[in-house]
C-alpha cells in the first residue's frame, strides 16, 4: 500500500471504514430485529398461555377441561396448545399437536412462571414454546403455548438478504465518493505540484494561489509560496553579487589595459615609465585582493573552509593588528589606540579571527577623518570574549545599517572607492565570526561615530580529571607553532589587504 498514491490511499481508507461501519451496524440490526421479533412472539404466547392457564383453573374436572379446551383451543391459525398431567399423560392437545410427541415439546424447565424456549421439532422446524405449572381440582398441570418461528426466520432471511445486497452497493458508492472527495481534496497539492514544475529561473515572480490559508493545504501553498521568494531573494543576490564582482573587476583591468596602452603609443621618460607601472602595480594589488576576497567569500559558501582550529589568544591578535595597522593610521592622521586589553582565549582559527578584526579596525581608519580616534579594546566575561573598535568618525545613516553586512554594499560609493574599498570586508568577517558561534554588531550614528562589537564564546578551561595529564600551556613546542602560525598570518594579511 505504501506505492499507491495518496488520493487512491485515502480511497481506500474510507472505503474500508464505511465497509466496517456498514457491517457492523448491520450485525447490530440483525441482533435487535431478532430480538424485537422473538419478544412480540413471547408476548403473544404470553397472552394466549395466560388465558389457557385461566381456564384450567376455572374447570372442575379433567373431561370438563377437555371438553371447553376443545372448543375454544383446539382450532387456531398461529397458535398451538397441550396441557400435561404431570404423571406424564396429555391433558389436551390442540390440532396441530395431535401428531407430536409431547417430549420434543416439553420444556428443560418449568415453574410457576413463565418460562420461554427454542426447540427443534424433527420435520416440522423450530418452535417456541411458552410454558408454565399451575394447579388444578384434577392435578398439577403443565401449561404450553406453542408457535413456529418460520415467519420470524423467514423476515430474518429476508433482512439478510437486503443487507447482502445493499453492502457491496454501500461499499462501492463509498469507494467511489471517497475518491471523488480525495480527489477534490487534492485538487489544490495538484495546481502547487504543476505550479512547482513550471517555475523556471526566469519565473520566480510566480505564487500559488491560496484560496483557505486556514487549512493544511493553504499553510503549504503559502509555505511554498514562502520558499518561492526566499529562492527569488537568492537568485536576485546571486544576480547582484554576479554583477558587481564583474564590474569590480572589470574597473582594473580596464586601468591596466589604459596604462599599458598609453606606455606602448608612444616613447616616454624613465620617469614616466615608473609612474605607469606604479599604477599598473596598484591596480593589480587592487585585483589580487578582491580575487582573494572573493575566493574567501566562496570557499565560505561552499562549506569547504577547513583550518584547524586551536586555542587563539585573541588580546595578542587584537594588539599584533594594531601594531600592523599603525602605518594606516598615521596616512590617515588618526590616532589608532587600545583601550583595555584582558587576556582572553577562544577556539577558533587564528589567522580568520585576525582578518576579521583587521577588516574591522582598517574600516574604521578609513572612515574616520583627519584628527579622529579608534579605539579597540577586548573584554572577557563569564561566557564570551567581547572585542569592541569604536570610532568618532562619519557614521552611517539608519537606513544603510540592515545592509551594510551584504557584499559588495556601500553606503558612500565615492568614498569606497577613494580609500580602495570593494564593500566585502564586512561580509567576510560576520561569514568568519558566525562560523565561530559568535555574533557581531554594528551600531552607528551620522557623524557621531560607529561601533562595532564582536562576541565570540570564551574558551573553557580544560578538567585535568578528564583529561589525564595536560601539557602546560605556553611550552617551547607551542609557542613556536604559534608563533609560526602568527607568522604566516602576517604574511597572508599583507598579502590580502
Amino acid at each position: 500500500m505504501k506505492y499507491l498514491s495518496i488520493r487512491w490511499k485515502l480511497t481506500l481508507w474510507y472505503g474500508f471504514a464505511v465497509s466496517a461501519t456498514m457491517f457492523a451496524f448491520g450485525i447490530i440490526l440483525l441482533i435487535l430485529t431478532r430480538q424485537q421479533l422473538l419478544n412480540r412472539t413471547d408476548a403473544a404466547l404470553r397472552e394466549e398461555l395466560r388465558e389457557l392457564a385461566l381456564e384450567v383453573r376455572m374447570t372442575r374436572s379433567e373431561a370438563d377441561f377437555a371438553l371447553s379446551a376443545g372448543q375454544r383451543f383446539f382450532h387456531h391459525d398461529i397458535y398451538d396448545f397441550a396441557v400435561v398431567h404431570e404423571k406424564g399423560h396429555a391433558v389436551f392437545l390442540s390440532a396441530g399437536l395431535v401428531d407430536r410427541s409431547v417430549a420434543e415439546l416439553l420444556p428443560d424447565h418449568v415453574s410457576s412462571e413463565i418460562h420461554y424456549e427454542s426447540h427443534d421439532v424433527s420435520e416440522a422446524g423450530t418452535f417456541r414454546i411458552a410454558g408454565l405449572s399451575c394447579e388444578s381440582s384434577f392435578g398439577r398441570l403443565t401449561v404450553l403455548s406453542v408457535t413456529s418461528l418460520k415467519p420470524l426466520i423467514g423476515e430474518m432471511y429476508a433482512i439478510q438478504l437486503v443487507m447482502a445486497i445493499l453492502l457491496p452497493l454501500a461499499i462501492a458508492s463509498a469507494l467511489v465518493g471517497g475518491y471523488f472527495l480525495a480527489s477534490r481534496a487534492l485538487s489544490p497539492v495538484n495546481a502547487i505540484a504543476e505550479m512547482a514544475n513550471s517555475v523556471t529561473i526566469d519565473s520566480l515572480n510566480r505564487r500559488v494561489e491560496v484560496a483557505n490559508p486556514r487549512d493544511e493545504i493553504g499553510r503549504l501553498a503559502a509555505t511554498f509560496n514562502l520558499l518561492i521568494e526566499r529562492l527569488e531573494l537568492a537568485v536576485h543576490e546571486i544576480k547582484r553579487f554576479t554583477a558587481d564582482a564583474s564590474h569590480e573587476i572589470r574597473t582594473p583591468l580596464a586601468a591596466l589595459r589604459m596604462e599599458a596602452e598609453l606606455a606602448l603609443r608612444s616613447d616616454r621618460s624613465p620617469a614616466q615609465y615608473k609612474d605607469a607601472l606604479r599604477i599598473v602595480v596598484d591596480e593589480a594589488t587592487r585585483l589580487g585582493r578582491l580575487a582573494d576576497q572573493l575566493l574567501t567569500l566562496s570557499r565560505q559558501d561552499a562549506g569547504i573552509v577547513d583550518r584547524a582550529r586551536a586555542t587563539v589568544q585573541l588580546d595578542a591578535v587584537v594588539q599584533d593588528v594594531v601594531e600592523q595597522l599603525q602605518p594606516l593610521a598615521s596616512h590617515h592622521c588618526v590616532l589608532l589606540k587600545t583601550g583595555k586589553i584582558e587576556e582572553s582565549q577562544v577556539d577558533g582559527d587564528d589567522i580568520g579571527l585576525r582578518q576579521v578584526v583587521y577588516n574591522v579596525v582598517e574600516n574604521a581608519l578609513k572612515y574616520t577623518d583627519r584628527g579622529g580616534t579608534v579605539l579597540i579594546q577586548c573584554t572577557t566575561g563569564q561566557e564570551t570574549v567581547v572585542c569592541e573598535v569604536v570610532d568618532n568618525g562619519v557614521g552611517i545613516p539608519d537606513h544603510h545599517l540592515p545592509h551594510v553586512f551584504n557584499r559588495f554594499y556601500r553606503v558612500d560609493s565615492s568614498r569606497y572607492s577613494e580609500n580602495g574599498g570593494v564593500g566585502l570586508g564586512l561580509s567576510i568577517a560576520k561569514t568568519t565570526v558566525l562560523a565561530h558561534g559568535g555574533t557581531i554588531e554594528l551600531r552607528s550614528r551620522p557623524n557621531a561615530g560607529t561601533t562595532v562589537v564582536i562576541c565570540l564564546p570564551k574558551l573553557k578551561p580544560l578538567d585535568p580529571c578528564k583529561n589525564g595529564s595536560v601539557q602546560p600551556h605556553g611550552s617551547e613546542l607551542s609557542f613556536a607553532t604559534t608563533k609560526t602560525e602568527l607568522d604566516a598570518a602576517r604574511v597572508a594579511l599583507g598579502r590580502t589587504h
